[in-house]
C-alpha cells in the first residue's frame, strides 16, 4: 500500500525525556539574592540558613531539569514513538542519538503525509513537541495533511474547568468505556525509565497507550469499528 495514496488515519503517540545536555540551555538558579530572615541574628545560623537555601534551590534546579524539561517543547527529545495505521501497529524506541531520532519522526512524517492524524493531546503536545524537534534536527517539515483530530478535545469538549470528578486522561476515559487498561506506567516515569535503561517499559507503555487510543477513537467513531478491530 503506498502511503503517497492511502489517506486513511494515523494514530501517534510519543514519549519524551530531557536532552541529555538539557542544562546548557537552561539559566541556572541566582544563588547571590539569598538572604536569612531579618530576625536572625546569630552568624552562625544565618550562615547556616543561607546554605540550606543554596541548596534547595539547586535541588529544585535539578529536578526541574530531571522532570519538568520532559515537558518542554525545546528542553526535551523524543525517546520513544507508536503509532498505528490500517493493519499494522509500530513501536519505534531506544534511538541511536539525535540521527536515530531524526530518522523515525522523518519516518512518520512520510507515514502521515496526506492522512488525518489522531492522538490523545497530541494538539498541545505530541504534534509540537515532534515539529520543534524536526526543526532542532533538520527533519523535513510538517506537511499538512487530512487534519488533526485530539481525542481529548472530543472526550471533554474543550471545557477547560478543572474540578471535574473523574481524570480526563486516556486511562481514565478507556476505563469509564470498559476499555481494558494493563499498564501502571505513566508518562511522567519515562525519564526515569528511560535513564536506567528499562526500554521493554519504556516500549511496553507506547504500545499501551497507542491500543487505548486506538480503542478510543473507535468508540467516538474517528476510525471505523472493523479497522479498529484489526489491533485489539
Amino acid at each position: 500500500m503506498s502511503y503517497a495514496t492511502d489517506v486513511s488515519p494515523v494514530i501517534v503517540d510519543i514519549e519524551t525525556a530531557p536532552l541529555v545536555n538539557v542544562r546548557d540551555y537552561i539559566e541556572p538558579p541566582d544563588l547571590d539574592d539569598i538572604s536569612a530572615p531579618s530576625n536572625y541574628k546569630d552568624e552562625a545560623k544565618i550562615a547556616a540558613y543561607i546554605e540550606d537555601a543554596k541548596v534547595k534551590r539547586l535541588t529544585d534546579f535539578d529536578r526541574d531539569c530531571d522532570s519538568k524539561a520532559a515537558l518542554d517543547f525545546n528542553g526535551a527529545r523524543v525517546v520513544a514513538m507508536g503509532w498505528w495505521r490500517e493493519g499494522c501497529t509500530s513501536v519505534r524506541y531506544q534511538f541511536d542519538g539525535d540521527a536515530g531520532e531524526a530518522e523515525t519522526i522523518s519516518e512518520f512524517w512520510t507515514l502521515a503525509r496526506h492522512r488525518m492524524i489522531v492522538g490523545f493531546r497530541i494538539r498541545e503536545f505530541d504534534l509540537p513537541m515532534l515539529i520543534q524537534r524536526s526543526r532542532y534536527l533538520g527533519v523535513g517539515r510538517y506537511a499538512r495533511g487530512n487534519g488533526v483530530t485530539d481525542l481529548y478535545d472530543l472526550l471533554t469538549f474543550n471545557d477547560l474547568r478543572t474540578d471535574w470528578v473523574v481524570r480526563r486522561t486516556a486511562k481514565s476515559f478507556a476505563r469509564r468505556f470498559g476499555i481494558p487498561v494493563t499498564d501502571d506506567i505513566g508518562g511522567k516515569d519515562i525519564p526515569a525509565l528511560v535513564a536506567a535503561g528499562e526500554w521493554e517499559k519504556v516500549a511496553a507503555h507506547v504500545t499501551s497507550d497507542v491500543g487505548i487510543e486506538v480503542a478510543l477513537a473507535k468508540r467516538l467513531g474517528v476510525i471505523r469499528s472493523e479497522v479498529a478491530e484489526l489491533v485489539l
